[in-house]
C-alpha cells in the first residue's frame, strides 16, 4: 500500500468536498482501510489529525469569505458545517483571534492552514517516506532471519539497492551490529504498529548462500527495474510460474538470495 500516494488523494477529496459533510469511515473506505490505521497514518503524514485539517482549512477559506463580504455570517456558518451561527462564530474566533463581524469590518490579516502536500512537506526521517511511492513496489508479507558479519554494510545495501529502511539496535564490544531490522516500510511506522512486521532480522554471524527470504510483494516487475537502477546486476529477471505467480531473485551483497513473488 502506497501511503503517501492514498493519504494525499484523500486530502484531495477533502478539499474537493470542503463544504460537505465528511465522514471518517468514508475516508478510510476510499482507501481500502481500517479508521484507525487511516487516523494513525494521516497523522503521522499530515502533522494533524484529520478533524484538525478539516477544520482549520474551513476556518481559513471561511475566513476569505468573511473578508469578501458578499456572504452573510450566517450563510457562511452553514456553508462550512456548522450547526449554529454562534458555534462558527466561536470556532473562527479561536482560530484567527478575531470575531467574523470584527473581521469583515477591519478586513484583519487572518490566519491560514495552507493545503497540505504531503511530498512537499515531508522533511528530515519523515523524507524517507517520500520514496514509498518512487520504489512501485509493496512487501506485503515476510519475517526472513538474514546472518551477516557486516551488519553496517549489510544495512547499507539494502537501504541503497531496495530502497528500505532499517536501524541496529545492539552492537558488541567493538562495535559490530549483533542484531538489527531492515524493513520496506519507515522504522517511525513500523514502530506505530500500524501493520504486521514484513521486514527482515538481522543477525551477526556467517552468512548463508541460499534463500533466506521467499516474499509476497505487489509490483514484482518494478521491483527488478528499481534494482537495475540501482546498479545491482545480481538479480534474476521477473520469471512467470507454472502455478501462475511471478518471481524474482536478488543475491545479495552477503550472497544470500532473497525470492520475490507476486500472485
Amino acid at each position: 500500500m502506497d501511503w503517501v500516494t492514498d493519504i494525499q488523494s484523500t486530502v484531495n477529496y477533502i478539499e474537493d468536498h470542503i463544504k460537505d459533510k465528511v465522514t471518517l469511515e468514508e475516508l478510510a473506505g476510499s482507501i481500502y482501510t481500517s479508521t484507525f490505521y487511516y487516523q494513525k497514518m494521516f497523522t503521522l503524514l499530515c502533522n494533524c489529525t484529520v478533524s484538525e485539517y478539516i477544520r482549520n482549512r474551513r476556518l481559513t477559506l471561511a475566513g476569505y469569505e468573511v473578508i469578501d463580504a458578499v456572504t452573510s455570517i450566517m450563510d457562511l456558518a452553514i456553508d462550512y458545517q456548522y450547526e449554529t451561527n454562534e458555534s462558527f462564530t466561536r470556532a473562527f474566533t479561536r482560530f484567527h483571534g478575531i470575531t467574523p463581524s470584527e473581521a469583515r469590518k477591519t478586513q484583519a490579516n487572518l490566519q491560514v492552514f495552507s493545503r497540505i502536500d504531503i511530498k512537499s512537506n515531508l522533511s528530515g526521517g519523515k523524507g524517507l517516506m517520500s520514496k514509498l511511492s518512487e520504489r512501485g513496489y509493496v512487501v506485503r508479507e515476510t519475517g526472513a532471519v538474514y546472518h551477516t558479519m557486516d551488519m553496517d554494510k549489510t544495512l547499507e545495501w539494502f537501504q541503497k539497492i531496495l530502497g528500505w529502511y532499517g536501524q541496529i539496535e545492539s552492537r558488541d564490544g567493538e562495535g559490530l551490529g549483533l542484531y538489527g531490522c531492515v524493513n520496506h516500510i519507515p522504522m517511525e511506522m513500523e514502530a506505530l504498529h500500524i501493520a504486521p512486521f514484513t521486514g527482515i532480522h538481522l543477525f551477526k554471524g556467517e552468512p548463508e548462500e541460499r534463500v533466506v527470504g521467499f516474499m509476497l510483494i505487489t509490483g514484482v516487475d518494478n521491483l527488478y527495474k528499481f534494482i537495475k537502477l540501482n546498479g545491482w546486476n545480481k538479480v534474476t529477471e521477473v520469471k512467470e510460474e507454472v502455478w501462475g505467480g511471478k518471481t524474482c531473485s536478488v543475491t545479495t551483497i552477503d550472497g544470500c538470495v532473497l525470492t520475490f513473488f507476486e500472485v
